[in-house]
């Protein structure tokens, strides 16, 4: 069990970050599409000087395209004014959201400064200048019935051309795969989902970039376009025509091969496998931190994890280490029924003895009120322990032999203890490597901690921070002997609060839609560049938004100044002077230099990271293969189909103009 895979460095969008997601997109598109009217103006005026006539812009459109190019060079002049003075202006800049560790989430968003109004009213106004052409000709000339029509000869010359056999390879899969996929019981669905994705994923994207990269260039080089363009026809209709029908080609063929999948990865599961990852958990997580360590890094390869160690006898005076998730609020239903409330986890173990055979770590678990500081819960465990030593040896003398009636005082022992000091401690647990546990909770602490919620304040006046409602305390009991002196390993992710489980099934389904986003989004890609590019430039072209895409978090982390060495001049200064790759360099006119062009290159990073489609945001194979559930809402909704509208509406703008001022005629 690996939790801490589906963290990604790019944390996922959360709805309290559209409106600012959505300013940024403006600010984006509006640019590229300043600079793209510019080129357009600047093409039409030198046009008109030989030919009369063609330069046919209304003075509204003149009149925004000023606007919005005043609003760009007054933030430049902004940017000037600040690098010149003492940065008196700074909080007029436009500002930018910090990088965010890997396992952590994002801060709120900053506030809008007055830089960001200006980029936001000039992209605005930028995109509503080329983009009311486009509407005028949507509103007014296309019809639907012509669009469908395109998109069903489409659809009829992409079955003809046997690119649907490619669909078939998937046959190899369902009848040969558990020949070469060896697992553990307890893997056996992760590695059946994997695989499946693994196939569909590229098989998919290969039929879409194709579809969408020689149609049109096909349709120009055998001049069988013209007869479609010398109809009454918008040329615009013959894109959305192609985009439509390969789009219900390709729907078709992932619905029916992801029935055949669920039937696949339903077959012969066994129980054991059930158990780990055939579920869909709807999770609750925690903010982690770290007390008596930071989390010692041990040299994985990823570093998501913090580890913690227990006291070894040989240093009596080691500070004790744990780690504390905090949750600052929790569902009124969380322990409402009175059922106990389960909580997971899936740590990794680094072992730096053997151990012993068939045993993992002993940790112990300390469910508490978030109120209580960690000097206050360890008091509190002590006594705990001693009072319900003391209430035990009493119910023990009272039963006087009945098992029945001394179990029964014993668990009204526990629920006063705990309802009194708001506290349940679960000790020497064995935790296992990678699988996933459970520990219950009685309800009767949650209940406790609600009506606390609702006559107690958690922050007094002047306080700093909001103090969180329910903690939970992690540690690993001491070594007494020292020969099984382990490591516990743990992310963010790692536990969490089960709220709810769902179908395995309607989950497979969701993660199902993410690779439709993203097979859609090559698809809309690759149709654009054939609006203008031959097949096989349009193909490269794809490709290569699609490669980079999957670099996405490597090329943040160089945006963001997060790699060792900084920028690349300051790397190959550090390499030709021989200086240590993670030092500072001394302060020095040669370091200015250094900076400000790491500084530029680092913008041209982070304008180049606008152009690229995330796509890890599509795949949500992992939640599957882990038994996460995908929401709808913001998963779904959020983070694949609105961003998929918002990458892809911008490349239908462009695909409009290559298209109307193409010439037909001339072969590619």
């Amino acid at each position: 069990m690996l939790f801490a895979t589906l963290i990604q460095d790019r944390a996922p969008l959360q709805w309290v970050e559209l409106p600012r997601a959505m300013m940024t997109w403006v600010q984006t598109a509006g640019g590229v599409a300043a600079l793209a009217a510019l080129l357009w103006f600047a093409a039409n005026i030198a046009g008109s000087r030989r030919e009369k006539g063609r330069l046919t812009v209304s003075r509204a459109a003149v009149v925004a395209f000023g606007a919005s190019w005043i609003g760009f060079v007054g933030v430049l002049l902004l940017f000037a004014v600040n690098w010149m003075g003492d940065g008196t202006l700074q909080h007029w800049l436009p500002t930018s959201t910090p990088p965010v560790p890997p396992g952590q989430l994002p801060p709120p968003p900053p506030p809008a400064t007055l830089g960001d109004w200006l980029l936001t009213a000039a992209g605005g106004l930028a995109l509503a200048t080329i983009l009311a052409p486009v509407l005028t000709v949507v509103v007014t000339r296309m019809r639907w019935g012509r669009i469908w029509a395109i998109a069903s000869l489409s659809l009829k010359e992409a079955v003809r051309s046997k690119v649907v056999l490619i669909f078939g390879v998937m046959a190899l899969v369902f009848l040969f795969a558990d020949w070469f996929v060896p697992y553990k019981p307890e893997n056996q669905v992760r590695n059946y989902v994997r695989v499946l994705y693994w196939s569909m994923t590229p098989l998919f994207l290969m039929t879409a970039s194709l579809l969408g990269s020689f149609g049109i260039p096909t349709d120009v080089k055998s001049q069988s376009i013209h007869t479609i363009v010398t109809k009454p026809v918008e040329k615009f209709e013959v894109v959305l025509g192609r985009f439509l029908g390969y789009t219900v080609l390709i729907t078709v063929g992932l619905a029916a091969v992801t029935a055949v999948s669920i039937l696949y990865v339903a077959r012969g599961v066994t129980e054991e496998a059930k158990l780990e990852s055939f579920t869909a958990r709807e999770p609750i997580y925690g903010m982690l931190t770290y007390h008596g360590t930071k989390g010692e890094n041990v040299g994985r390869m990823y570093d998501v994890r913090g580890y913690i160690t227990g006291q070894h006898p040989n240093q009596p005076n080691q500070q004790n280490q744990y780690a504390s998730w905090a949750f600052d609020s929790l569902p009124s239903s969380v322990g409402a029924d009175g059922n106990p409330v389960r909580f997971q986890f899936g740590f990794d173990i680094f072992r730096l003895t053997k151990g012993t055979e068939n045993q993992g770590v002993l940790c112990s678990f300390l469910f508490a009120d978030g109120r209580m500081q960690i000097p206050d819960l360890e008091r509190t465990k002590e006594r705990v322990k001693r009072e319900f030593d003391q209430l035990h040896a009493k119910a023990v003398a009272k039963a006087g032999g009945d098992a029945v009636a001394l179990q029964k005082a014993v668990d009204g022992i526990k629920l006063k203890l705990l309802e009194e000091h708001r506290m349940y401690v679960t000790a020497g647990f064995n935790v296992t490597d990678y699988h996933t546990q459970q520990l219950e909770v009685p309800a009767a602490l949650f209940q406790r901690l609600h009506q606390l919620e609702a006559t107690e304040a958690r922050q007094q006046a002047g306080d700093a921070a909001r103090v969180p409602m329910f903690q939970v305390v992690v540690s690993v009991d001491p070594d007494t002997q020292g020969k099984n002196q382990q490591m516990l390993g743990v992310a963010r992710q790692d536990l969490y609060l089960l709220a709810a489980e769902h179908s395995f099934f309607a989950n497979f389904v969701k993660g199902i839609v993410g690779l439709w986003c993203l097979v859609m989004l090559v698809l809309g890609v690759a149709v654009a560049c054939s609006t203008y590019l031959s097949g096989v430039i349009s193909w490269l072209c794809t490709i290569f938004f699609v490669v980079a895409g999957l670099f996405v978090a490597d090329i943040q982390e160089l945006a963001d100044n997060r790699s060792a060495g900084g920028g690349p001049l300051e790397s190959a200064f550090k390499l030709a002077s021989r200086l240590p790759i993670a030092g500072q360099l001394d302060e020095s006119p040669t370091t200015t230099i250094i900076t400000h062009v790491d500084e530029v290159y680092r913008w041209w990073l982070r304008s180049f990271l606008n152009l690229v489609p995330d796509i890890t945001r599509h795949d949500l194979h992992r939640h599957v293969a882990e038994g996460f559930d995908i929401s709808w809402t913001s998963d779904l909704l959020l983070n694949n189909i609105l961003m998929l509208l918002g990458y892809l509406f911008p490349w239908a703008i462009l695909s409009f103009y290559l298209m109307k001022y193409r010439e037909i005629a001339n072969p590619m």
